[in-house]
């Protein structure tokens, strides 16, 4: 998959970290397409700041199996079609050396609630919001999170819709 950027500590203005000894975590994420093509897009109150769905591969799923999953956890898609590849993004954040794997999927079934994990509960993610990708590009931008965590993936996840946009045209 065709790595968009790599993010660092340089990209806010933080003393860049030693990499050695970092550890490393591969993440699955979607730019998200209801039927009317808008994306899912998730507030998290801690932080204050927007991203689109995806998280953590966990040991012995692969990177579709991650992604699914996610879908299910944070958007409430039972089920999608992947569409297409948007591209990888490679993070060195807090001790962390991740890579996340984002595709274009379609919701191909109904809709549920969320079922946000006890951290996620914790940060005050909430539901999705669909709206048109121009939309979330904006509202991605006009993010301004005050800690790096979220700097960083708000950064990577409008990346990500930036890079699809131009995909999906």
């Amino acid at each position: 998959m065709k790595l968009l950027r790599t993010i660092s500590n340089k990209d806010f203005g933080y003393t860049e970290a030693d990499e050695s000894g970092f550890r490393q975590r591969e993440a699955a994420r979607a730019v998200l397409l209801d039927h009317r093509g808008y994306v899912s897009v998730l507030s998290v109150d801690d932080g204050n700041f927007h991203k689109i769905p995806g998280g953590g591969v966990k040991d012995g799923e692969s990177t579709i199996q991650a992604l699914r999953r996610e879908v299910i956890e944070e958007a409430g898609a039972n089920s999608i079609d992947i569409v297409g590849e948007v591209g990888s993004i490679l993070e060195y954040r807090d001790g962390l050396k991740q890579y996340s794997y984002c595709y274009i999927a379609k919701v191909s079934g109904k809709l549920r609630r969320p079922e946000f994990d006890k951290k996620e509960r914790r940060d005050g993610y909430n539901a999705p919001v669909w709206m048109p990708i121009d939309d979330a590009i904006e509202l991605f931008k006009s993010d301004k999170p005050p800690f790096a965590r979220a700097q960083f993936m708000s950064l990577r996840d409008r990346t990500f819709l930036e890079e699809a946009r131009k995909l999906l045209v």
